[in-house]
């Protein structure tokens, strides 16, 4: 794929992205919440500065989620009506496996842990192995956990190194944790970039929906 428009609203703030031949253009807000108010302006500018017409988009990556309800409803809206109107496939990624693509792209970690406050006592949890072209590349499914299943969960993996926005919780558990950053859409670009076998992932408008996750003892899939 060529020209890849990446869409990841799964925080409080809307990071969009455009990939023209692997040149990366990025646009993130600093307001909180203003997804619907600030996507379709990123989008135009976007496009503006990388010189290509919105039919010129070959693909769209979207972040499916876990992460903001809303933000999440936003973006995948806005990749669906794009797709339909274009005729082009969508691309539904992890906001997890982002964020560890993220932390692969920016320091030298193997494996890794992503842990990430969800709703009420639960919390998201991926495992993540840096491969070819540094690629993040899941480990186990995404799943909610209860706060308090968080000990036994790490049990056996005492050293693992650990990206979460949760810090207080591992104080006992590892002492490679790191502080994670925001919801940035460079890691959702380099996915789209170079994962192998990619025509297997890609999906209709009408088959992409957001992934909410219920910490119960399934770690089930709430849609």
């Amino acid at each position: 794929m060529t020209n890849i428009l990446a869409i990841e609203t799964s925080s409080v703030h809307c990071s969009i992205g455009l990939s023209k031949n692997k040149e990366i253009y990025s646009m993130h807000s600093q307001e909180e919440n203003s997804h619907g108010k600030l996507i379709f302006g990123f989008i135009k500018d976007l496009l503006k500065k990388s010189q290509l017409e919105k039919e010129d988009i070959d693909l769209i990556a979207l972040s499916v989620g876990p992460g903001s309800f809303t933000g999440l409803r936003v973006g995948c809206s806005v990749a669906q009506g794009l797709a339909f109107g274009l005729k082009k496939k969508i691309l539904p990624l992890s906001s997890l496996n982002i964020l560890a693509q993220n932390v692969f792209l920016d320091g030298e970690a193997e494996h890794l842990y992503i842990v990430k406050e969800a709703h009420m006592n639960d919390l998201y949890v991926g495992k993540f192995a840096r491969k070819h072209n540094d690629l993040a590349y899941p480990l186990i499914d995404d799943r909610a956990i209860k706060k308090t299943e968080l000990e036994k969960f790490f049990s056996s993996d005492r050293k693992a190194v650990i990206c979460c926005d949760c810090h207080e919780h591992f104080k006992n558990l590892s002492s490679n944790v790191l502080i994670s950053r925001d919801q940035h859409v460079e890691g959702l670009l380099h996915l789209a970039n170079y994962l192998e076998d990619i025509d297997s992932k890609l999906k209709n408008a009408d088959e992409v929906y957001p992934t909410y996750l219920s910490g119960d003892d399934q770690w089930k899939k709430v849609r």
